[in-house]
């Protein structure tokens, strides 16, 4: 029984207080800490103690590792059994369990997505960048995103690595990432969205918002936006009802310009929401690729202009914006002529570009109109 209660105590006394407790149980036999005043009826109990002491100390030993082992098993057992608050969407891809609340959300996309994240108040911990556009984040400030990591570059597929080192608990990406779905979803649930599907960018964010669990926000950032489009009605006046606008895209060397349907695209969407007449309104093709020689057709009383897709090296030798105007086909139109012609990043995924074509459409209408009277 002593010989237990000494194994006992080596295991959870240092050994200072070791020596304190053999200290005590030699007094208590009556026994002098010094060997050579032992009775000889004790006088082998310091070597049996010291026996004790060593395989009491190997023991311990031994069995904190895997004390420790345990401990850990146990804490992950129960990490494992703490539940995660989760629900069931629908995506392009058919139905995913996502957490109710996510914390760190990865968005492998640069505007049609990512804007919407920005403008719920969720900051990613992971984006993909666009790197041959004229903004890495079309239609977003870059100082939104100046500290966020990026994954990959829009045209290529994302780092899977360093997705994973960002330990997400949600992916958003679009269907072109389709493909790598499945091992996106290894890392974390993953969200994908049909972008030519799910076009309109209002019921888009309602949609993301869904997802994030935001969708009182989303109410909020769509009565603000409808508040400014009716100051903006209101603004505009009856002077502007008969004026026309037109948005292209020029692409190559300014030779081909795209044309888009009126409500495919978000600034389609928000013009019509103006009450304004966009020349593509009676357009049904989604996108029509054109040579510069029909430009006359979509002529406008305003021309705005996007040169995103023009090539780096026409850029390069046409420093100065819209310098190509100048050219016989150009200078023909009735908005070169009246100098309504402007250049504009118009790309909107959410209601931070769309805020941004809404603060163009005053400077450049409501402005320039009541300056001109």
């Amino acid at each position: 029984m002593l010989l237990l209660l000494i194994v006992k105590a080596v295991c959870f006394l240092t050994f200072a207080k070791f020596v304190w407790v053999v200290k005590t149980v030699f007094s208590s036999l009556g026994i002098l800490w010094q060997p050579r005043q032992i009775s000889s009826n004790y006088k082998f109990l310091p070597f049996v103690l010291t026996i004790v002491l060593v395989l009491a100390i190997a023991a311990c030993n031994h069995n904190t590792p895997q004390q420790e082992k345990s401990q850990i098993q146990t804490d992950k057992s129960t990490l494992a059994r703490t539940p995660i608050e989760t629900k069931t969407v629908s995506d392009a891809l058919g139905k995913v369990e996502i957490p109710v609340q996510p914390q760190r959300v990865v968005v492998l996309e640069e505007n049609v997505v990512l804007d919407s994240v920005l403008a719920l108040g969720i900051k990613p911990v992971g984006v993909m960048y666009c790197r041959d556009c004229e903004e890495n984040f079309r239609g977003i400030p870059n100082e939104l995103l100046a500290d966020v990591p990026i994954v990959g570059s829009i045209g290529s597929q994302p780092s899977l690595e360093k997705i994973l080192t960002l330990k997400p608990d949600l992916i958003l990406a679009l269907t072109w990432l389709k493909n790598s779905y499945k091992l996106l979803s290894n890392i974390a649930p993953t969200v994908m969205i049909d972008f030519p599907e799910m076009y309109d960018f209002k019921e888009r964010l309602r949609y993301v918002a869904q997802v994030l669990g935001k969708s009182n926000r989303a109410e909020e950032l769509l009565n603000h936006y409808q508040n400014r489009i009716q100051k903006l009605r209101q603004q505009l006046g009856k002077q502007l009802e008969t004026k026309t606008i037109s948005v292209i895209y020029l692409a190559g060397s300014a030779d081909v310009f795209y044309s888009y349907r009126a409500d495919f695209l978000g600034y389609g969407q928000i013009i019509t929401d103006a009450g304004l007449r966009l020349i593509q309104e009676n357009q049904k093709e989604r996108q029509l690729t054109l040579s510069i020689e029909v430009l006359p057709e979509y002529d406008a009383d305003y021309l705005f202009i996007m040169t995103d897709f023009l090539t780096k090296d026409f850029k390069q030798a046409n420093p100065e914006f819209l310098s190509f105007l100048q050219k016989p086909i150009w200078s023909k139109l009735k908005a070169v002529q009246n100098k309504q012609v402007y250049n504009v990043n118009w790309n909107v995924g959410g209601p931070i570009g769309a805020n941004k074509i809404i603060d163009d459409l005053f400077k450049y209408l409501v402005k320039n109109t009541l300056e001109a009277k």
